[in-house]
């Protein structure tokens, strides 16, 4: 199954990252809503912030690899690739970190967040790699 991943084609690619967002967006008005009924409102601010993070994240991982693309030598250019997703977690991490020392409902509703858009994120991803082995 894992050799039919690097055969997603684009559309289906893009596809699924369009789910992925629209999943998102409902997840986040859900946890706006939720989160004060429950007594945390900033919890709510939080995963709408995780799911931004989330989706910020995997926006750069895209145009990361989309200039990874048009280079010759995929060796020389690890190292730039690599930089760029210490800096991406590294921009994440201290975000949920400040926001779990100065806010921390919204800290935990940011971490949230995160883990809500990475689970759309792989359930979209499962879905189109299903899709594409189902239409062989």
């Amino acid at each position: 199954m894992l050799e039919d991943f690097g055969d997603l084609d684009a559309l289906r690619l893009g596809r699924a990252l369009r789910r992925t967002r629209i999943v998102a967006f409902a997840m986040g008005v859900v946890g706006l809503v939720v989160a004060p009924l429950v007594g945390y409102p900033t919890a709510g601010l939080g995963i709408v912030v995780g799911l931004i993070l989330g989706a910020v994240n995997t926006h750069w991982v895209d145009t990361s690899v989309a200039r990874l693309k048009h280079l010759s030598d995929g060796k020389a250019s690890r190292k730039p690739l690599a930089a760029r997703t210490l800096g991406r977690l590294g921009f994440t991490t201290v975000i949920v970190l400040a926001l779990l020392f100065l806010v921390t409902p919204m800290g935990f509703g940011a971490l949230l967040g995160l883990v809500l858009y990475q689970a759309a994120f792989l359930s979209s991803m499962i879905t189109a790699v299903f899709r594409g082995v189902s239409h062989r």
